[in-house]
């Protein structure tokens, strides 16, 4: 299956940022396309599978979700 990957925006300490589209993937699963897509992206950070995130920004499969919280 193909999953598109988002990473959704973010707000900390005086910085901020917009969601961003992290590729379409080939995987069995989501979670498994999130964990390609975080080895594709090391500069985003480290993925934790257990929150499903980098760096704390939680991954989605279309932009409306990943844009909810900080466009």
């Amino acid at each position: 299956m193909k999953f598109d990957i988002w990473m959704e925006g973010f707000s900390i300490t005086g910085n901020n940022g917009i969601a961003k589209f992290l590729g379409t993937y080939e995987a069995d699963s989501f979670l498994d396309a999130c964990q390609i897509a975080a080895n594709n992206h090391p500069e985003y950070g480290d993925y934790d599978s257990e929150s499903n995130d980098i760096w704390g920004c939680r991954l989605f499969d279309n932009e409306t979700d990943a844009r909810k919280s900080f466009g």
